[in-house]
């Protein structure tokens, strides 16, 4: 991942805020330039393409939600105290996505990118959550393995990226209700 405030980090940072105001379409390099205060001919040594450009915007989003994920759990030991980490993460991380707005104008790019990057989160969730997943009641019953609940997990995301919670306090509180509370 680019070092914060480097050259490569402030292009990828414009190119997700203006992918969000803009669109894909009508992103535009020179735009992408501008917003990042570079040169074109250091935007293009960077990113020889748009395609690259959005290729390397969609790894670094990627990166920063693993690692954000990994800050938020790092000093969460209990393990139901680590699935509402989780919850509480990802849900603002999705709330706060400079792009969060693009499936209005663009849903086929967007489902597009879920389906190709949904498989990573999950493997995300597995490596940094697997002990954890056994505090799920559903879990340590047998009902369901930690790779059926890390699915579950991922589609709950997408389904917010998808169709907005009004809200999303509700939304966390409920998905955590959801995961925590033994049946009765």
């Amino acid at each position: 991942m680019p070092e914060v405030g480097s050259t490569e980090d402030r292009i990828l940072n414009a190119a997700l805020r203006l992918i969000g105001r803009r669109g894909v379409k009508r992103l535009g390099m020179q735009e992408v330039s501008e917003a990042a205060g570079v040169s074109r001919g250091t935007l293009y040594r960077y990113f020889p393409s748009k395609d690259l450009l959005l290729v390397g915007a969609a790894a670094y989003d990627e990166q920063k939600f693993d690692q954000g994920l990994a800050a938020a759990l790092a000093a969460v030991q209990d393990p139901g105290d680590r699935i509402r980490a989780l919850v509480d993460f990802a849900f603002d991380y999705i709330r706060m996505h400079p792009a969060r707005s693009l499936f209005e104008s663009e849903p086929g790019f967007v489902l597009s990118y879920l389906l190709e990057h949904l498989p990573s989160l999950r493997s995300a969730l597995l490596e940094q959550l697997g002990d954890a997943f056994d505090a799920v009641p559903a879990v340590a019953s047998g009902e369901m393995s930690r790779e059926q609940l890390a699915d579950v997990i991922v589609r709950l995301f997408a389904s917010s990226w998808i169709i907005p919670e009004s809200d999303d306090r509700t939304l966390v509180q409920s998905i955590n209700s959801f995961l925590l509370t033994p049946p009765l």
